[in-house]
């Protein structure tokens, strides 16, 4: 590296626009511009640590180079930036969650009865992303008239705020959350397994994303989603693992936020 350091360093440098480059010219359904801001944080990552390590090989040559401080100060702030970010993230990850001890859930369920309350969301949910009118469960929406029973309908964008422009191949509730006293699910964690034109583009796949929301059964509009989301995985594990990272644990990190295992969260109104 002595001798062709400086001309490693530029190509890691060239690299990392002509990849950047590609990106922007094979943007698929307006993925370019996060794959453009990828590249270019792995590029600084490489290239200040590289340059860094070129320097203290030979220190006393190399110190006083332009062009090694130009390398050095040009990525610098991103790459510090990036690391400082990936060990608050690994360190996170290894966090079991950041709710204060006092406020996390603690609510037992019988796990035959979680078990029986995750599949009939889950219908529910089924029955509220179909296409066009949707006709209410029962239980959930009755109307009374002239000495007559109805189910209510609803339109489909005012059922539930999910995505309509894809194929929806499943509905998961990967975690629910309960009343104090057990009884009434306030809360959960939604899976979707869908299929995705823009997903392995042409040909189309399936894609999982997942997203949380609020429940209540009394509610005109029962299941409400809340506004994180998470994306694009090709597995359900994935998306899992994923989705209960950010509501049980980046979500608390947030000012004036709570992860949904905090009954401060739960038992707001």
């Amino acid at each position: 590296m002595k001798e062709h350091g400086i001309k490693i360093l530029y190509g890691i440098l060239a690299v990392g626009i002509i990849v950047s480059i590609f990106h922007i010219f094979n943007d698929k359904n307006g993925s370019g511009l996060g794959n453009v801001i990828d590249t270019f944080t792995i590029t600084s990552i490489v290239l200040f640590l590289s340059t860094i390590v070129f320097i203290l090989i030979s220190f006393k040559k190399n110190i006083r180079k332009i062009s090694v401080w130009f390398l050095l100060i040009l990525s610098c702030p991103l790459a510090i930036m990036s690391m400082t970010h990936l060990t608050k993230e690994y360190s996170l990850k290894k966090t079991e969650t950041t709710t204060p001890n006092e406020f996390v859930y603690n609510v037992k369920v019988d796990q035959k009865t979680y078990e029986l309350d995750k599949i009939k969301t889950q219908k529910l949910v089924d029955s509220l992303i179909k296409v066009k009118t949707v006709r209410r469960p029962a239980e959930l929406a009755l109307r009374y008239f002239n000495g007559k029973t109805y189910n209510d309908t609803i339109e489909r964008d005012w059922a539930i705020d999910l995505p309509e422009k894809v194929e929806y191949k499943e509905s998961i509730i990967d975690t629910l959350f309960y009343s104090e006293n057990g009884n009434e699910i306030v809360a959960g964690l939604l899976i979707s397994k869908v299929f995705n034109e823009y997903q392995d583009y042409p040909k189309g796949g399936i894609e999982y994303f997942g997203k949380g929301f609020r429940f209540d059964k009394n509610d005109l509009k029962p299941i409400k989603m809340l506004k994180y989301s998470v994306t694009g995985y090709d597995n359900y594990k994935s998306c899992s693992e994923r989705l209960r990272y950010y509501y049980l644990k980046k979500i608390g990190t947030y000012e004036n936020e709570q992860n949904m295992n905090d009954t401060r969260f739960l038992n707001r109104k």
